[in-house]
C-alpha cells in the first residue's frame, strides 16, 4: 500500500513527525515500510511511502486506515472529510439479490442529471500516484474513494441497463469483455452483477463494457458492496483476474464501514459532476455485524514482551486504537472497533499493545516472562514412547495392523475374562469384531516374514485391545511382544528386564488362569505387579520350525502401578544420585530381594530401584543383575553411606 506523506498530514492536522520518522514510525509497529520516494505533487515536495500491508489488515489498504494508525501511535486526532447525509427520497430501486449467501452488505443509489467530463488535475495526479489511469471524472472518483477509505465501489449507466438490477451466480457458459476490452470465458458458479439481459459485471472483482460510464453518462447507480472473501477469491483465482477491488474485497473488510465510504462518494459526485440524489438508498444488510467484548489481562502484554507495560499504558495505547476499554477489576472488558476485523481474541490485544509500545522497544537479551503452561501431553503417550525407544534399540521392529479381526483370531489370542465386541455394518464382513488382543495382528505378520522367508522374529505391537464386561463396554492400551529365541525363560529375561528399567520392584509369576488357545499350556503364566494382573507370557504352540515366545501387557493397568508416574513433575531440593551394584541369585529369587532392598532404605528418600542390566552364562542357574538405586534429597556423601549400609559394600 502506498500513501502520500501529505495525505496523512492532511488526515491528522497535528502531525509534526517528518516523512522519514512516519515511515520508520510504521515499520517499528507492524507495517514494514519497503519504499521511500521523494516527488514533486501539487507543485510540492512530498513523499510517497510504500508500506507492507498484512493480509488480515485490509483496514490498512486505504489513507483513512493508516491515518488512524498514525493518530493512535502520536495520541493524535483524526479528521475525515465532512459529509452530508443524503436526501430522503420516495424511488425505489429495482434491485433483486439472488446470492444471499455470498453477499454480507449492499447499498446502492440513483443519480440524476450529471455532468460527466474530464477529471481536474488534483484528482489524476493523485491516482497516477497509485499508477491508476484517468478515465473520466465519475470514475476517477470512484477510485480516489477506494484509495481513501479502502471502500470498492461500481457505476452503471442506466441508460444502457436494461430491466431489473441483480446479485446472482452465473449458471451458464458465457463470454463478457470488461471496462479494459479483455474478454473472459465464464463457465459457470460466478457471482455477477446483471440485468434482465446483460451481464454488468463480475461481483467484487471488474466491471463490463454493458453498462460501462462515459463521458455521455448522465444518470447511474451507484453501488458499494461487501461480499463472501471466498468467493471472490474463487472467481479471481479462477478467471485469473485480479483488480485493486478483488484485492480488498478478498479479504474480510467491516460492512459497517461501508455506510462512510459511500456517503462520501455520492457527495463528491455530487459536488463536482452536480446532478441530484433521485432514489432512496437501497441497503441490504441481513446480519449487521457486531463486536463482542474481550477479557484481556494487561499483565499478558508485559509478559509477551518481556518488559514492563503498566496497566495504564496498556488502556492508552488500546484508547489510542480506538478500542473501548472497561476496567472490571483484574481485568479490562475491551471492545474492537468494527473495522478492526482481525481482533478475535487476547492474543490480538497483546500484539496490538505490544506493536503499538515498538517492537525496537524489546531488548534482544531478555526473554519473554511467560507463565509455564502445563503439561497436557498424556502420561500414557511418554509410557508408549520410553517402550518404544526400550524395544526398539533390543532390536525389535514395531508393526502396525489393524484393530478390526475375525472371530477365529480372538478365539486364538484373547487371554482376559471379557467378550468380544462385534461392529455393525462393518466395512469388510470377513473382520467384523475389535481385537481382544494384541497378538491377533502380531501373528499375521508372523505368516507374512514366514512367506517371505525373513527368519528375524523380533517385533512388537502398541495400540488398543477392546472387550464387554457384562453391560459395559472397555477399551485398553496394550503391548504385545514376539520372539523367536532359545527358551522360554530368555524371553521372560527380556521382557523383565523392559519391566524393571520402569522401577517395578515387585514383580512374579502365576500360572496363567484363562490359556489362549494360541499358547502352550504348560509354559504359560500371568504377570503379577503389586499382586495385579498385568499381562501374560507364554510359549506359542507350533507355527514354524523356531520356538516363538509372546508377551502382552495391559499398560492401562500396569501405569497406575508404577512407583514414579512417567511425566511426573516434583520439586527437587537436591540432586539426584545414582548408585549401581552388582548381585548374583536364582531368578525367582530377584522380587524379594527388591522388597527387601525397599524396606531398608527410607521411602523419603527413594526415587527408583531399578534392574539395569542382567546376565546369564552359559550352564548357569544364577543369574548376575546390576541394580541402581537413584536417591532423592540425599548428598552424594550421604547417599554413598546409605547404599554402603544396605547393600554391604
Amino acid at each position: 500500500m502506498k500513501i502520500l506523506y501529505s495525505k496523512i498530514k492532511e488526515l491528522v492536522p497535528g502531525l509534526t513527525a517528518t516523512a522519514q520518522e512516519l515511515g520508520e514510525m510504521f515499520t517499528m509497529t507492524g507495517l514494514m515500510m519497503d519504499s521511500f520516494e521523494e516527488l514533486k505533487y501539487e507543485g510540492k515536495t512530498d513523499y510517497l511511502l510504500g508500506l507492507e500491508v498484512r493480509q488480515n489488515r485490509p483496514d490498512c489498504l486505504s489513507a483513512i486506515g493508516l491515518a488512524y494508525e498514525t493518530a493512535a501511535y502520536y495520541n493524535l486526532e483524526v479528521q475525515l472529510p465532512v459529509v452530508n447525509v443524503l436526501p430522503d427520497q420516495d424511488l425505489d430501486l429495482n434491485i433483486k439479490v439472488s446470492a444471499e449467501k455470498y453477499i454480507k452488505r449492499i447499498l446502492a443509489v440513483q443519480l440524476s442529471g450529471l455532468k460527466n467530463q474530464e477529471s481536474p488535475d488534483w484528482l489524476k495526479s493523485y491516482l497516477e500516484l497509485y499508477e491508476i489511469n484517468s478515465i473520466n471524472l465519475l470514475v476517477d472518483l470512484s477510485n480516489y474513494v477506494m484509495l481513501l477509505t479502502g471502500y470498492t465501489s461500481h457505476l452503471l449507466d442506466v441508460k444502457k441497463m436494461n430491466g431489473r438490477l441483480a446479485w446472482d451466480v452465473n449458471k451458464k457458459e458465457i463470454k463478457i469483455q470488461t471496462l479494459d476490452g479483455t474478454e473472459y470465458d465464464l463457465p459457470g458458479g460466478e457471482l455477477i452483477i446483471k440485468d434482465d439481459e446483460n451481464i454488468l459485471a463480475l461481483a467484487g472483482i471488474v466491471g463490463c463494457q454493458s453498462a460501462a460510464i462515459d463521458l455521455e453518462s448522465n444518470d447511474l447507480v451507484v453501488e458499494m458492496a461487501i461480499y463472501d472473501r471466498f468467493i471472490i477469491q474463487q472467481n479471481s483465482r479462477s478467471l485469473s483476474v485480479v483488480t485493486e477491488a478483488s484485492n480488498r474485497l478478498s479479504k474480510d473488510m467491516d460492512p459497517n464501514g461501508a455506510d462512510y465510504a459511500f456517503t462520501l462518494l455520492i457527495n463528491l459526485i455530487l459536488e463536482y459532476a452536480e446532478g441530484e440524489v433521485i432514489s432512496k438508498v437501497f441497503d441490504f444488510y441481513p446480519e449487521p455485524r457486531t463486536v463482542q467484548a474481550i477479557e484481556f489481562d494487561p499483565e499478558l502484554a508485559s509478559k509477551f514482551a518481556g518488559i514492563d507495560i503498566s496497566r495504564e499504558r496498556v488502556k492508552e495505547l488500546l484508547e489510542n486504537l480506538r478500542f473501548a476499554v472497561e476496567d472490571s477489576g483484574d481485568k479490562y472488558l475491551v471492545t474492537a472497533p468494527t473495522d478492526r476485523m482481525d481482533i478475535d481474541c487476547k492474543e490480538d490485544l497483546v500484539e496490538e499493545v505490544v506493536r503499538m509500545n515498538r517492537y525496537d522497544n524489546i531488548p534482544s537479551t531478555e526473554a519473554p516472562r511467560l507463565e509455564v503452561t502445563s503439561d497436557i501431553t498424556p502420561t500414557m503417550y511418554r509410557f508408549k514412547e520410553l517402550i518404544r525407544d526400550h524395544l526398539s534399540v533390543r532390536g525389535f521392529d514395531e508393526i502396525l495392523s489393524q484393530p478390526l479381526v475375525a472371530k477365529e483370531a480372538n478365539q486364538r489370542a484373547n487371554w482376559l475374562d471379557w467378550k468380544e465386541i462385534s461392529t455393525q455394518n462393518s466395512v469388510n464382513e470377513e473382520f467384523p469384531d475389535l481385537r481382544q488382543s494384541i497378538a491377533t495382528g502380531l501373528l499375521g505378520q508372523v505368516d507374512v516374514y514366514l512367506k517371505k522367508n525373513i527368519a528375524h522374529l523380533r517385533m512388537f505391537e502398541i495400540g488398543k485391545i477392546f472387550g464387554r464386561m457384562s453391560a459395559r463396554y472397555e477399551e485398553k492400551d496394550a503391548l504385545g511382544i514376539l520372539s523367536a529365541g532359545s527358551t522360554v525363560n530368555e524371553f521372560r529375561r527380556q521382557v523383565e528386564r523392559m519391566l524393571r528399567g520402569f522401577g517395578i520392584v515387585d514383580l512374579s509369576y502365576l500360572p496363567a488362569v484363562t490359556l489362549p488357545g494360541m499358547a502352550n499350556p504348560h509354559a504359560c503364566w500371568s504377570i503379577i505387579v503389586k499382586g495385579t494382573v498385568i499381562g501374560l507370557l507364554c510359549k506359542l504352540k507350533p507355527i514354524t520350525k523356531q520356538n516363538l515366545y509372546y508377551a502382552e501387557i495391559d499398560l492401562t493397568t500396569l501405569l497406575p502401578l508404577l512407583d514414579h508416574q512417567v511425566n511426573s513433575v516434583v520439586e527437587l531440593i537436591k540432586k539426584i544420585v545414582s548408585l549401581d551394584t552388582n548381585v548374583e541369585m536364582e531368578p525367582e529369587k530377584m522380587s524379594n530381594y527388591l522388597r527387601e532392598i525397599r524396606k531398608k532404605i527410607d521411602e523419603e528418600n527413594i526415587w527408583s530401584i531399578e534392574v539395569v542390566d542382567q546376565y546369564q552364562a552359559v550352564g548357569q542357574d544364577k543369574v548376575k543383575y546390576t541394580i541402581r538405586v537413584s536417591y532423592q534429597e540425599l548428598s552424594d556423601q550421604e547417599a554413598k553411606i546409605i547404599h554402603a549400609k544396605v547393600f554391604g559394600n
